[in-house]
């Protein structure tokens, strides 16, 4: 009976013990709430629920993490660090703003699923595994390490703003889906290497250098505005098949010379023209309105009233024209059908810039992005079987906010954006700066737009448009 007793004790002594482990186990890996103040101690995990400002150093230690959820921000200021040995992470819906310093050390883990802004005073330091994950997007204008230790997996949105200035000495993976997006300083040291199955862009504001590899897989797709400096001891492997329309994309216009020239928009709007009295003042090229889609209550489509005199004119006075079409499409059907009424009035022209598709109407913008996206592109596809070089026309809102230019930007872009300055971050190569000029020759406004391209020349040299 007493070694039972004994027994019953010591089994009940362990039972205890069990449980006061459990309880300590779980107090020492509990979940806090964190304030920006406080200690960060090992083996908890941390939150951000609200907005907190960082102006000191922290560390996040081996076996612990921070994490920024939804709805919380985390704004590190200039005197503000985070060493991270464990994890940080930012939730769906969470925010990171930095402005100091963010360094990753080998074997941790910085997981974004939220967004991430690192601005130009900032500084992010990798050598461990940063992974921004299919709903996340990382906003970089800062200085930028990655080390040799690190790996980086894209598989949302990565963008590398044009004050960005990145050393990168490992990998970068993108996959399938991805997107990269290189403005600012990218230098590629010989053991660095991007890897993409996704979409990579390089910017016009961009300088990129490479002395190790850049692959683009099959199933990858690329646009670049600037020309990448490959070093003697660099790669550029592109295995992706060939496009069959390559020569009426943006990769005609990217190594030709880059011009500066005075020109304007004209439609049924402006009357009639002396257009001696504009080549006289100086003007080089005009876009022309040829037509419009189905507007409104209309069941029919219209060439411009002033077309065809407007063409004319200009040429006549030595004007390089272009023309383009006002949309009214709400399908990849009407799409075409447009373009195909836009070949007929512009059938015999010899055109010497782009023919341009300008879609801005509200009730589209109200369509989803793939719908917008392939209507576009169906457009394009029809004036491209034709041997006409397309152009997209549109406001930089329009362009930012309902258009996948993942897909789109491969073709020349007419920026529509009123001011001294272009605040667009994707390429474009004619700008429409004013909608109220004046040009002798045009009663009242008229449109103002620059051209960076000699359009006249590069059509005619790969036969296009009538050239």
């Amino acid at each position: 009976m007493k070694y039972l007793k004994r027994l019953a004790v010591t089994v009940l002594c362990l039972c205890i013990f069990g449980v006061l482990f459990s309880v300590t186990a779980f107090a020492e890996r509990q979940v806090i709430v964190w304030d920006g103040k406080s200690e960060i101690e090992a083996g908890n995990t941390y939150v951000v629920t609200d907005t907190v400002k960082l102006k000191k150093s922290v560390e996040i230690p081996e076996g612990t993490k921070l994490s920024v959820k939804d709805g919380g921000m985390l704004k590190v200021y200039s005197k503000g660090e985070i060493i991270v040995r464990g994890e940080l992470a930012i939730a769906q819906g969470g925010t990171i703003f930095n402005s100091g310093t963010i360094n990753i050390k080998k074997d941790a883990e910085y997981n974004i699923y939220g967004l991430f802004q690192s601005s130009v005073s900032g500084t992010l330091k990798v050598s461990g595994d940063m992974t921004v994950y299919r709903q996340g997007k990382a906003e970089i204008s800062s200085t930028v390490k990655l080390y040799s230790d690190s790996y980086i997996y894209n598989k949302g949105e990565t963008y590398f703003y044009k004050s960005s200035d990145t050393t990168l000495s490992s990998l970068i993976k993108g996959e399938k889906g991805s997107q990269l997006h290189l403005q600012g300083i990218f230098n590629i040291t010989v053991s660095g290497k991007i890897d993409m199955s996704g979409h990579l862009t390089v910017g016009s504001r961009s300088k990129v250098r490479c002395s190790g590899t850049i692959i683009l897989d099959e199933k990858s797709s690329y646009t670049r505005f600037k020309v990448i400096t490959v070093t003697r001891n660099g790669k550029f492997l592109d295995h992706r098949p060939e496009d069959e329309y390559e020569d009426m994309t943006v990769n005609i216009l990217v190594d030709e010379p880059k011009v500066k020239r005075k020109g304007i928009d004209v439609s049924y709007a402006q009357g009639d023209i002396d257009w001696k009295k504009v080549a006289d003042s100086g003007v080089e090229f005009a876009i022309i309105r040829a037509g419009r889609g189905r507007a409104g209550s209309s069941n029919t489509m219209k060439e411009d009233d002033y077309f065809r005199q407007n063409i004319k004119g200009a040429q006549k006075y030595g004007i390089d024209v272009g023309v383009y079409f006002y949309s009214y499409a709400t399908s990849v059907s009407e799409a075409k059908e447009e373009a195909r009424f836009l070949l007929d009035i512009i059938d015999g022209y010899k055109i010497q810039y782009p023919v341009i598709l300008d879609m801005e109407e509200e009730f589209q913008a109200g369509l989803s992005t793939k719908k917008l996206t392939n209507m576009i592109e169906a457009f394009f596809e029809v004036l491209m079987e034709a041997k006409y070089f397309p152009m997209f026309y549109s406001y930089k809102s329009w362009l930012e906010e309902n258009l996948d230019m993942t897909i789109l930007d491969k073709y020349a872009i007419w920026l529509a954006q009123v001011g001294d300055e272009v605040t667009y971050e994707g390429g474009y190569y004619i700008w429409q700066y004013s909608f109220k000029g004046k040009v002798n020759g045009i009663e009242g406004d008229v449109d103002l737009d620059y051209s960076y391209r000699d359009f006249a020349a590069i059509l005619e040299k790969y036969g296009l448009n009538n050239l």
